[in-house]
């Protein structure tokens, strides 16, 4: 029973620490009943804009977010800078 109670906490606390899932536009339209936690902007040195989608994510995370719509992403054409802002949803 010890080890059951010990599984279940471990699964529990595993669940909670989840990344903020990206939605798209459609979804984030529909957002009525969640709130709105403001917008985050990054100028991340990535070579990719996935990698800007992850910071997106990370800085989503950071503020407790569950929900980011990326809402710009541009690579600015010098050094591989990606200019990226994501509107946050709790």
């Amino acid at each position: 029973m010890k080890k059951i109670t010990i599984l279940l906490a471990m699964l529990l606390l595993s669940t909670s620490a989840t990344a903020a899932i990206k939605i798209n536009d459609q979804l984030a339209r529909n957002m009525d009943d969640v709130q709105s936690l403001g917008v985050v902007y990054i100028n991340h040195n990535a070579a990719h804009a996935n990698e800007a989608e992850k910071a997106l994510n990370n800085d989503a995370d950071a503020r407790s977010a569950h929900y980011f719509h990326a809402s710009m992403l541009h690579e600015s054409g010098r050094n591989n800078r990606q200019l990226a802002s994501a509107e946050i949803y709790r």
